[in-house]
């Protein structure tokens, strides 16, 4: 179950909360550690979405690495959160800039 703590953000009953704190950031934040999120906007099905890198989970913001098995876990968190806001949640790597 989820609360809104505020227009652009969410927390869950399980003690997580997603932020999103600019155009293309979020934060992803599980007690005192957290994750900073690149994300995009876009649409997939007709609906909007949010982008993700696949290696959006891959480490703490300290610099401390997110094993696999966890990192999908929070993949699932982040989309439930998604989801409860009305959004679809996409994970695909993002375009590099033309040079």
């Amino acid at each position: 179950m989820f609360t809104w703590l505020n227009k652009q953000g969410v927390q869950s009953d399980k003690g997580f909360v997603l932020q999103f704190t600019g155009r293309f950031s979020a934060e992803y934040r599980d007690g005192d550690k957290v994750v900073t999120l690149d994300v995009e906007d876009g649409m997939s099905g007709g609906m909007p979405c949010i982008i993700l890198d696949p290696n959006a989970f891959i480490r703490w913001d300290d610099g401390v690495p997110i094993a696999p098995d966890l990192q999908e876990h929070l993949y699932q968190n982040a989309k439930e959160a998604i989801e409860f806001q009305g959004l679809k949640m996409v994970v695909e790597k993002g375009e590099s800039p033309s040079v």
